[in-house]
């Protein structure tokens, strides 16, 4: 616990409120929706989404799981999804038109799982069953697991196909299925059925009522630095009675309550609190470590909940929010090196609005600013000129600067937007080189001297879902994809408008359009694009700018970092050079002699030797930054590698047919591993990397093809595996035997880092 603010005084508070006071025994809702799918309901698919969606209005703070069951079982909702995908989600619900299955006993049990897994003392659950009556496997001993939760009530809601059956039979059926459980038929008014089902006290009153909260609370962030999304969050909470209000009880507790990112913390008045005198507290929110790079961003929350729970009112709870900023969680973000980054694609696929979602990440203020040009019409240039722009040079022209502004000063990012593609374009290769000047006209395009303040480090191909349907569009991208390969860049894709799509188009365009171009899945992104009619900022929406914006700057940090080494050698080859050039002139008379003998010799050895010269020198030409050929895994290079550095399943077999084969304690399976590259002593991450990898894999082997993407040329033996609490990874060890110890068995995060030399 902390109680003392380290911060200045110069603070802002994140946004707060305190919306409803409810129950304490019904103070979080959690609806479980069962849907049934056979044809027998396929009538009732507007109906039922509207029912959906109007108790998502009528009970904001609530919490949504959605089962469907027919002749299979999905969760296509669960707890803890961001309201706004909930219309996602309700397009993912479909009807069967034949099928008539209906596995009710197998969405009660997996409703009961969830449910169980996110059980605490004050949930209160309402399962809302919606059937014909029917179930092909047997639900009974589910339904009694779902009675013995405590705060738990089930509803049904019964529909038929009335031409083959009537509405009360259906009603009658639902209840011999749900004994002792309030059944009503499903209408046409998902309101009116809402108000039924809900209102279930004699008097039919609402079980929930409103009164002032006493308290108000303030929320800062702990430092106006801005941090990484991995790290713990630091918060200072200032507490004090509201004007109507003289005193707050001690024994007060202030909750906030864990989600799938952060645990959990609760404050707890130890005196009373009066008027005029608030106590202030720092609350430490864990970041929940283990999570894969995707999911880490996916998870991360827009609010934190939390809930206020008065000594002398212990029958309400108030529930409020804290609203998260972005602009605080940016710490990955930092580079030693200047991070050039371009967006390339067609007219009206959201370049520079792409560009303005990065840029307002830096924007701590919740009104959207447009920085880039960006075009509504879809039909013409509106980007008719090169505009590169810095954080530094935007941060700059502000008349104020904000706290935690002051802490991008080791941000050193720049972006350059362009014209969309034209056939007169000229090779991106120059744009890498920093020959296309700031300024350059679309018409007036002309090739100047390499300038750095220019170069482009990274490309973003940003892409609407709507150029997956042209074949010209696509083979313009594909081409300039490989343009950017062949000069040693790792292209990032973004495609863009994919709000507009429901999860089975998006995965189709993923699995069936995208899988064509040469871009690898671990870079290929999506975005929701901030429209003409987007005033303010949308968290979830800027978490996925984030997730793009440090996938870019962790390929400029490893491209300006090989840069740099190169360099260096190159400095320490030309010493090399001037010492041997003068002892090669000084033997040179003793070699001229011994020649004649050796020749003979030699050019027998040499001819041996060459198909193993060329396999060498074609392994340790491969560069960090070039992109795998299709199909191929990204630590894969396109030319074989040598067993040294194979996975066991890569490695061809030497053992006779008559040998034994060594013996497995398990099968080999695949492991998504995610890998934090750190370089120095100060922690700082370098870059990440997503992979997968046999269970057998050895410690050893995984290390080797590590370093060899980075610099086959450097020591391996300087550099050790660990896991994220720092324990050091023996390299004679399998993944298997690490894996058993972790509670994800399909997944784990690693930390590759360079040994510290001892100083005496």
């Amino acid at each position: 616990m902390f109680t003392e603010n380290q911060n200045n005084t110069q603070r802002h508070p994140l946004k707060t409120e305190i919306k409803t006071v409810f129950n304490s025994d019904s103070d979080v809702n959690y609806y479980s929706i069962l849907i049934e799918t056979s044809s027998k309901m396929a009538s009732y698919n507007v109906i039922i989404k509207t029912f959906i969606s109007q108790i998502q209005k009528t009970n904001r703070d609530c919490q949504i799981q959605i089962i469907t069951y027919g002749d299979t079982v999905n969760t296509i909702f669960e707890f803890d999804s961001e309201p706004i995908t909930l219309k996602d989600a309700l397009k993912e619900i479909k009807f069967s038109k034949d099928n008539e299955e209906a596995k009710l006993g197998e969405a009660m049990k997996m409703c009961f799982d969830n449910i169980e897994s996110n059980w605490s003392s004050n949930l209160m659950s309402k399962i809302i069953v919606i059937s014909s009556g029917q179930s092909t496997d047997d639900s009974s001993d589910n339904l009694v697991d779902l009675l013995t939760l405590d705060n738990n009530v089930i509803y049904g809601l019964a529909g038929t196909n009335s031409a083959t059956k009537p509405i009360d039979e259906a009603v009658k059926d639902l209840e011999s299925l749900l004994p002792d459980q309030k059944v009503i038929p499903l209408g046409k008014n998902p309101s009116q059925d809402i108000k039924l089902l809900m209102n279930s006290s004699a008097n039919g009153a609402s079980e929930e009522h409103s009164i002032n909260c006493p308290v108000n609370i303030e929320v800062y962030p702990h430092s106006n630095e801005t941090k990484s999304i991995k790290d713990d969050l630091l918060l200072d909470v200032v507490i004090k009675p509201d004007g109507n209000t003289t005193l707050i009880p001690a024994g007060t507790k202030i909750k906030f309550l864990s989600n799938k990112y952060y645990s959990g913390y609760t404050i707890q008045l130890k005196d009373n609190l009066v008027f005029g005198e608030p106590y202030e507290e720092t609350i430490k929110l864990e970041y929940k470590k283990g999570q894969m790079e995707k999911t880490q961003f996916e998870n991360f929350p827009s609010k934190i909940t939390f809930h206020i729970e008065l000594a002398n009112d212990r029958d309400n709870i108030h529930e409020g929010h804290v609203f998260l900023n972005i602009t605080y969680f940016l710490g990955d973000l930092k580079s030693k090196y200047k991070c050039c980054i371009g967006v390339e694609g067609d007219i009206g696929n959201g370049k520079s609005t792409c560009l303005n979602g990065f840029v307002n990440l830096f924007n701590p203020v919740n009104e959207l600013e447009e920085y880039f040009v960006a075009n509504r019409s879809n039909n013409a240039h509106v980007t008719t000129s090169i505009n590169n722009t810095s954080l530094k040079e935007i941060l700059s022209s502000k008349h104020y600067i904000y706290p935690v502004q002051e802490s991008f000063h080791d941000i050193n990012i720049a972006w350059s937007d362009a014209w969309g593609f034209v056939e007169t374009d000229v090779s991106l290769k120059h744009k890498a080189e920093g020959r296309i000047h700031h300024g350059t006209k679309k018409d007036e395009c002309v090739l100047l001297q390499p300038d750095d303040r220019y170069r482009i480090d990274c490309f973003i191909f940003v892409v609407s879902f709507r150029n997956f349907t042209s074949i010209t569009a696509m083979q313009r991208i594909e081409k300039k994809i490989k343009e950017v390969i062949s000069i040693g860049i790792t292209p990032l894709l973004v495609i863009t408008f994919t709000d507009l799509l429901s999860k089975n188009q998006l995965q189709d365009i993923m699995k069936n359009k995208v899988a064509d171009l040469s871009v690898q899945e671990c870079n290929t992104f999506t975005i929701d694009n901030y429209t003409e009619k987007d005033t303010h900022k949308d968290i979830a929406k800027d978490v996925k700018y984030l997730r793009v914006l440090t996938k870019a700057v962790q390929l400029c940090k490893v491209k300006n970092e090989k840069e740099a080494m190169n360099k260096v050698k190159g400095f320490s080859n030309l010493s090399i050079n001037d010492t041997t050039n003068n002892n090669n002139n000084n033997n040179n008379n003793n070699n001229n002699n011994n020649n004649n003998n050796n020749n003979n010799n030699n050019n027998n050895n040499n001819n041996n030797n060459n198909n193993n010269n060329d396999n060498n020198n074609n392994y340790n030409n491969n560069s960090f930054n070039q992109t795998p050929t299709k199909n191929q895994s990204f630590y894969e290079s396109s030319s074989p590698l040598p067993n040294f550095f194979k996975s066991p399943s890569q490695q061809t077999s030497t053992q006779s047919p008559s040998s034994p084969s060594p013996v497995n304690d398990e099968p080999s399976r695949i492991i998504n591993v995610t890998i934090d590259v750190i370089p120095d002593s100060n922690g700082t991450v370098l870059t990440s990397f997503e992979i997968e990898s046999s269970s057998n894999e050895s410690i050893s082997e995984l290390k080797r093809r590590l370093i060899n993407e980075i610099d086959p040329e450097i020591n391996a033996n300087d550099w050790s595996v660990s896991k994220e609490n720092g324990t050091i990874l023996f390299e004679s060890a399998k993944l298997s035997s690490v894996i058993k110890s972790s509670d994800n068995v399909d997944s784990i995060k690693l930390i590759l880092k360079k040994k510290q030399k001892l100083s005496f």
